[in-house]
């Protein structure tokens, strides 16, 4: 009996990590141009996302949050959509205050652009010394070889796995990122082919093997997508919907 007492207490115990660790679940949910958003960054932070992506092109030494010059709106800067935001829900305690990454994507010319990305986030001592925010440029980059000419505050978006960059380079790079459309043309129904799901895999446990988080950039946006990268292990779940992904992805441990 007593025999019989302690297996039902084993198995009580694997289940409960078990529950603990699909609760403790890694991936992360990356809002893909958030800029494009009815309330840029608001959006993505109420609904707890802890990837928040921004186009930024350089004009007249002013950084709008566009894809190209041609869509510039003259307000909207990455200092009042985001940096000025950011600064507000933390220095005011509100909502969550999860960890946040602000993929910077540079869409102008990458060494000027940058210059100015730091110059401007100097303005935001609490900002960049915060530990639970992080700044991770993305787009047009400098030479791998020059991230470490660059400030502590300032991490890079890293879309190679052919090669790594000398070790101090490498310490530079915050994660890794793909074009999905590279390796399939799912559009999120159904299931992915046998031989786009042997791709899709090898290439999440190659970028893992490097030892740093992973995620695809133009990928289906639907909850079998989204259920499907989770499954395979993709660490930033890419979504253009953060309100509707937050909701799903959340919700999948229940």
């Amino acid at each position: 009996m007593n025999n019989f007492r302690n297996i039902i207490v084993c198995f009580l115990i694997l289940g409960l990590y078990t529950v603990v660790g699909q609760e403790t679940k890694s991936y992360k949910i990356h809002s893909h141009n958030d800029y494009l958003q009815h309330a840029p960054f608001w959006d993505a932070y109420d609904h707890g996302l802890n990837s928040i992506e921004v186009d930024v092109y350089l004009k007249k030494g002013v950084l709008y949050a566009t894809h190209s010059e041609a869509d510039i709106v003259k307000e909207h800067t990455i200092e009042n959509l985001y940096l000025q935001p950011l600064q507000k829900a933390f220095s005011r305690q509100l909502g969550a205050q999860q960890d946040i990454q602000l993929l910077v994507d540079i869409k102008s010319e990458a060494y000027s652009t940058l210059i100015e990305i730091i110059t401007v986030l100097q303005k935001y001592p609490d900002l960049i010394q915060n530990p639970a925010i992080s700044i991770v440029i993305s787009g047009n980059r400098p030479k791998t070889e020059d991230y470490t000419n660059y400030p502590d505050f300032i991490k890079f978006d890293y879309q190679n796995l052919d090669s790594k960059p000398n070790a101090e380079a490498w310490e530079k790079v915050a994660m890794i990122s793909l074009n999905f459309k590279k390796f399939s043309h799912w559009n999120g129904e159904g299931r992915l082919t046998v031989e786009d799901l042997h791709k899709v895999r090898n290439t999440v446990e190659k970028a893992h093997s490097f030892g740093k988080p992973f995620r695809f950039w133009g990928t289906p946006d639907s909850k079998t997508a989204w259920k499907a990268f989770i499954e395979l292990g993709v660490d930033y779940i890419n979504t253009d919907k953060p309100a509707m992904a937050s909701s799903f992805i959340y919700s999948l441990k229940d």
